[in-house]
């Protein structure tokens, strides 16, 4: 079973501990005080959303995960993100699972790649995450959706999982 990164959208959301956990997501719009009141739990505590970095840097989080614009040049992003946050944060890209955004994404080197994709790309998405994984060291990890019922087939290190999905995943 891969290590658990739980994803906080709201603040009405349940902050559950669990060993299984290893860090916290937080969307940036729960706010700066939400935010900065956060335990931490002595787990990693990452943020993503709209200024993600510029809250990093200024709230001392260890780091973001962006989701880019596929549409633009994916390496410049990613690295615009690893500037504005520095090299001792961590940062992880969240990409559909296409080699050829894996293969980019993961030579702009970032600590973990996630990849997010729809229930009818299922069997494409496990196939290029198998493919990822005998290419990089770099770690990958699986956005959580209902519709994926066969978890346990997908040869990830982390997944994330939305707070409100934890209970009833049965973690």
């Amino acid at each position: 079973m891969p290590e658990i990164i739980l994803k906080i959208n709201t603040c009405s959301d349940e902050v559950y501990e669990d060993d299984k956990i290893c860090c916290y997501l937080l969307e940036t719009s729960l706010g700066e005080t939400y935010l900065s009141r956060f335990d931490r739990k002595d787990k990693l505590v990452l943020l993503i959303g709209a200024g993600a970095e510029d809250l990093c840097r200024r709230l001392n989080f260890d780091g973001v995960v962006t989701e880019p614009d596929l549409q633009q040049p994916l390496k410049s992003q990613i690295k615009k993100s690893r500037e504005l946050i520095g090299n001792k944060k961590v940062l992880g890209v969240i990409i559909c699972p296409r080699r050829h955004e894996a293969m980019l994404a993961g030579e702009a080197e970032p600590e973990f790649i996630a990849f997010k994709f729809k229930a009818e790309e299922k069997a494409k998405a496990k196939d290029v995450i198998r493919w990822y994984n005998e290419l990089f060291l770099i770690q990958s990890a699986l956005i959580y959706d209902s519709s994926l019922q066969d978890i346990a087939s997908y040869p990830m290190d982390f997944l994330i999982i939305n707070s409100q999905d934890y209970k009833n995943f049965g973690c």
